[in-house]
């Protein structure tokens, strides 16, 4: 184990820059994991309603319906109908239903 040096004046910059090259490497490395688990791409750009059903697992036609009803996150550009990923994900998590857990530690709580 390496013996941990007292912080002083004179020996600041050199913590200093071992924090700053720490960060670098954390930085490198935090980047290739979310290449990996394809965290780190873009997901608020303009998708079309093909990728939507793709994201969803839905029809088109149950889509469109959606659309029509205004029921699905969405933007129209003259007859062109766009989503943006992460609007559809976040729309998709605010519909989560509690797990029995869930509902009973809470019932639980106010009881």
């Amino acid at each position: 184990m390496e013996e941990k040096e007292e912080l002083t004046m004179q020996n600041v910059p050199k913590a200093v820059n071992y924090l700053i090259n720490e960060i670098a490497e954390m930085r490198v490395l935090l980047e290739h994991i979310e290449k990996q688990l394809g965290l780190g791409v873009d997901k608020h750009r303009p998708i079309n309603i093909e990728d939507a059903c793709r994201i969803l697992d839905l029809t088109f036609n149950a889509i469109n319906k959606m659309i029509r009803n205004r029921t699905i996150p969405h933007y129209k550009q003259g007859k062109n109908v766009y989503f943006f990923e992460d609007e559809l994900i976040k729309w998709v998590e605010k519909s989560r239903i509690k797990t029995l857990d869930e509902e009973y530690s809470n019932k639980r709580r106010f009881n």
